[in-house]
């Protein structure tokens, strides 16, 4: 009977020794498995949650088998690369990062993280912030690729031991394309209309976003364009515009506005700041197209003019239409006023007009060659405006003229509201002597004329009644 045990227990070795083979492939098979469900998970990740997904399973794989960490590594389908903090140097990389610096995978690994900075001391900047908050996040950083073309990229890191070194493991994503569609949006809603809306970003902003305060807000357009544009081909036309709008657009900017829109050869323009900087940039203007003449006479053809309302009070600037098709406007009826008033430059024969709020608007009104214009209602309005020239940007004679005669004109219009025409003529007559083209002058001359051969009626004002807009 003992033999016959001794027989049996050597027929079960090999069986045993079956059965423990087999369950150590089931554990293998079990470890695949588990390693093929993590880079099924990565790969199906939806991409804005991929990479905290990401920094979660390496923390948590990473002390588990470094086998498996390279395992999510691969699996991840945004650019990763691991570098360690002392030395910078790049000690794993998945196939994703190589080809996005233009360089293979195996010949990312080893190098400097460094050499591929734009600007190397982003990175002592970017493992402080690591150090400092434990990660760093949605980081946009602009790296050199092997052919030297620049790649704009949003980094995301996380602390790790990598090899028994401290390391940082950083997500790389590719932003080129949407840093050129965010240059190119740009150019339909400026920066700082973003900035005055308090918005970051041009998908940030909603219908009916807008802001509410005082604001100074300048209209302006091109005199005697309808008559010029018939005598040129649609493509002339175009290119005259964009000629002009190139030259005069840019003094907005400079000057602290933004333009809200274009308005065919016009332009609404907002200055949130002063209405020192509405008035600056209204010089600038009439100034560029002086420039332009120039350049269009030894072209020989005719030049152009300009006229500019500026005014200051309560509005709404914002976002209007409809979910489909939105843009910028400006709301209130110191807006309305405005255009009103640039139309008013061809009534009187100048180029830039203001209201008396953004003359007392202003911090210093002497730093700039103002007088009185008139006293105006305007079509469908009960309200008077006192409205004021500026005449900074008059060709340097003019200008000079319109300086040594200011105190005698001034002196005039105040004879002309206290109806004392025979005065008002007199002293517009000597202005006139000086400056036989102030055609302002001349207006009133006319007018001071009239009232003294016609008389005028006991409640007389001396507002000018506008019958057209």
């Amino acid at each position: 009977m003992a033999k016959q045990a001794c027989n049996c227990e050597k027929s079960q070795h090999p069986l045993l020794s079956e059965l423990k083979a087999l369950q150590e492939q089931v554990a293998q098979l079990e470890l695949e498995k588990q390693d093929l469900q993590i880079m099924l998970d990565m790969t199906t990740e939806h991409s804005d949650t991929v990479e905290e997904e990401l920094f979660s399973r390496a923390e948590e794989t990473s002390r588990e088998s470094e086998r498996k960490l390279r395992l999510i590594i691969e699996a991840t389908p945004v650019a990763v690369v691991i570098s360690e903090v002392a030395t910078n140097i790049i000690v794993f990389a998945n196939e994703i990062a190589g080809p996005l610096m233009g360089l293979t995978t195996n010949d990312l690994v080893g190098r400097n993280i460094t050499d591929i900075y734009a600007d190397p001391s982003m990175r002592t900047q970017l493992i402080k912030q690591v150090s400092k908050d434990g990660k760093a996040d949605h980081v946009e950083l602009e790296f050199v690729k092997k052919d030297g073309e620049s790649l704009w990229a949003d980094v995301s890191t996380r602390p790790l031991v990598f090899d028994g070194k401290s390391c940082v493991l950083s997500s790389i994503n590719d932003i080129g394309h949407l840093k050129q569609l965010n240059e190119a949006s740009r150019r339909f809603v400026p920066r700082e209309y973003l900035s005055f809306l308090e918005k970051d970003s041009l998908i940030d902003i909603k219908l009916g976003d807008h802001v509410s305060d005082e604001m100074t807000v300048m209209f302006s357009d091109l005199r005697s364009f309808t008559s010029m544009s018939e005598e040129m081909t649609p493509q002339q036309n175009f290119d005259f515009i964009n000629a002009y709008l190139g030259r005069v657009s840019p003094v907005v900017r400079n000057n602290y506005g933004f333009i809200v829109k274009y308005l065919g050869d016009g332009i609404m323009a907002i200055f949130p700041g002063s209405a020192d900087s509405a008035v600056q940039a209204g010089i600038d203007k009439v100034n560029q197209v002086n420039s332009y003449n120039v350049e269009r006479a030894q072209q020989s053809r005719q030049p152009i003019g300009v006229g500019i309302g500026v005014n200051t009070g309560h509005m709404m600037v914002g976002m209007v239409g409809e979910e489909g098709r939105m843009q910028g406007d400006a709301f209130s009826d110191d807006v309305n006023l405005t255009s009103r008033i640039e139309s008013l430059t061809k009534h009187y024969s100048v180029s830039f007009i203001i209201t008396a709020a953004t003359k007392n608007a202003l911090f210093d009104e002497n730093q700039f060659n103002i007088r009185f214009l008139d006293k105006v209602q305007v079509k469908g309005k009960q309200k008077t405006l006192v409205l004021y020239e500026v005449y900074d940007a008059d060709l340097p004679h003019y200008r000079t003229l319109k300086q040594e005669s200011h105190e005698s004109y001034e002196r005039a219009m105040e004879h002309y509201y206290k109806k004392e025409f025979t005065k008002a003529q007199a002293i517009l007559f000597d202005v006139l002597q000086k400056n036989p083209k102030d055609k302002v002058a001349w207006h009133h001359l006319i007018k001071a004329t009239q009232c003294l051969d016609n008389g005028v009626p006991e409640n007389w004002t001396g507002v000018t009644v506008m019958t057209a807009k």
